[in-house]
């Protein structure tokens, strides 16, 4: 039998095995539609970057390199088990440096998740001797490690002086860009949103207005102090880590007394409490900020493996977005509506067959043309109302287009949607119908 591991990646390649086809289903396509219009459909989908670096991701990606800096107590073991949704803060130390940095390998069985460069705060560490500072061998270490992104941690709940660690990142910055060539993307993360008062709330969908608003004015702090003090961020954002274990039988166990359980336990580790908060927002980010694509591609994969076909299938809805706005600016009415259907008709193909589904392009235009409006009749209103917009460049140059490329893009993310919650969260047609209709008419 399969594990979950090869479970999940054989749903990958089954999703690039018809990846590799497109070209020839664009090619098999009714004679009735220009060579021209199939032309351009494969420009749009095979010289998508995005697209094909997410395909190559599949066979070549590695665990990312993160550089975590943070203070004693702000939770950077939390943090990583909070991105894998899996208890992985029982690392496997594979060498340790001399002073103030240790570099892990974080591990889910065999499985490398990523590889995390571990440092306190510069303020909290020690010269090694007069011939060397700390702050110069950190960033020796750190140049050395070559991380892909890094991660400033800070606590939401004690507003700590960050003017040095600021300080020490500037330079880190500086000197990874001329030793490299690019440029060190840095995410600041603020840890321990949960313990804000009032503290009682932990569950994240829980947090009365209140809290939300101190955690904002906190992020808003530190965020004054970086850009005052000239550090170069990706971006900000504030997080809780909190997650409560339990052994496979049910019974909860503190952080500190893990470690005194058959490792049968530990491996096996639950999460009978999920307190995380914004934590899928910071994988985005983090996401973005990676320009290694393989590396990007092993951070989607550092996540519960059921995670990561969501994931992925999400990161297809985006990019089909892109590509149909894109086409939907093209200059000629009425060109665009079999494109924009056989665009929508292969990302719910490509969305079903992370199912494990093999699915045709005739049964993913029935499902397209089944909850879209929801019908066909509301399928074709929709066109009607995109395809008309474009007439107003007659009157108003380019306005039309935008109108239009809204209407298509707002179209393909709502259909990509519904074939995630159909196919990859098994929902069933009636749920997603009814789920369409309640966005369409949202309550006033």
């Amino acid at each position: 039998m399969l594990d979950e591991n090869q479970k999940i990646e054989k749903r990958l390649a089954h999703m690039k095995n018809f990846y590799l086809k497109i070209e020839d289903i664009l090619d098999s396509l009714p004679d009735v539609i220009p060579e021209n219009t199939k032309d351009l459909l494969k420009n749009k989908i095979l010289g998508d970057n995005s697209l094909k670096n997410l395909m190559d991701g599949i066979d070549s990606h590695r665990p990312p390199r993160i550089f975590l800096i943070g203070r004693t107590g702000v939770g950077k073991s939390s943090l990583i088990n909070a991105l894998c949704g899996a208890y992985v803060a029982k690392v496997s130390d594979t060498r340790s440096c001399t002073i103030g940095a240790e570099i892990y390998q974080c591990k889910e069985n065999n499985r490398v998740l990523m590889e995390i460069l571990d440092t306190r705060g510069i303020a909290e560490s020690e010269s090694l001797d007069n011939k060397i500072s700390a702050e110069e061998l950190l960033v020796k270490q750190i140049n050395e490690f070559s991380p892909d992104v890094a991660i400033m941690m800070l606590n939401c709940t004690h507003r700590d002086d960050i003017i040095t660690d600021v300080e020490f990142m500037k330079k880190v910055s500086k000197d990874y860009e001329k030793t490299n060539s690019l440029k060190l993307p840095i995410v600041v993360v603020v840890n321990k949103c949960d313990e804000m008062a009032p503290s009682r709330f932990k569950l994240a969908s829980e947090y009365p207005k209140n809290k939300i608003d101190k955690i904002n004015e906190v992020v808003l702090y530190y965020k004054d102090i970086i850009v005052k003090n000239k550090l170069k961020i990706y971006d900000i954002i504030p997080v809780s880590s909190l997650i409560d274990w339990q052994t496979p039988d049910g019974m909860e166990v503190s952080v500190e007394d893990i470690d005194n359980l058959p490792q049968h336990d530990i491996d096996n580790l639950q999460i009978a409490f999920d307190g995380r908060y914004k934590i899928e927002e910071l994988l985005d980010i983090l996401e973005e900020a990676i320009q290694d694509f393989e590396a990007q591609m092993g951070l989607r994969m550092a996540a519960r493996l059921n995670d990561v076909v969501v994931r992925v299938a999400k990161q297809l809805n985006k990019i089909f977005t892109g590509i149909s706005a894109s086409v939907a600016l093209t200059p000629i009415p009425t060109s665009d509506i079999y494109i924009l259907l056989i665009l929508q008709s292969i990302m719910v193909t490509l969305i079903a067959s992370l199912s494990g589904r093999d699915v045709s392009i005739d049964t993913a235009k029935e499902f397209i043309f089944s909850i879209s409006g929801v019908g066909l009749v509301g399928y074709g209103l929709r066109l009607a109302a995109q395809q008309g917009s474009k007439f107003i460049n007659a009157i108003c140059p380019g306005a039309g287009s935008t109108v239009s490329a809204a209407i298509a893009s707002v179209g393909t993310n709502g259909i990509g949607k519904a074939a995630i919650a159909y196919y990859i969260e098994g929902n069933s047609i009636d749920d997603v119908k009814t789920e369409i209709k309640k966005n369409q008419n949202p309550k006033r």
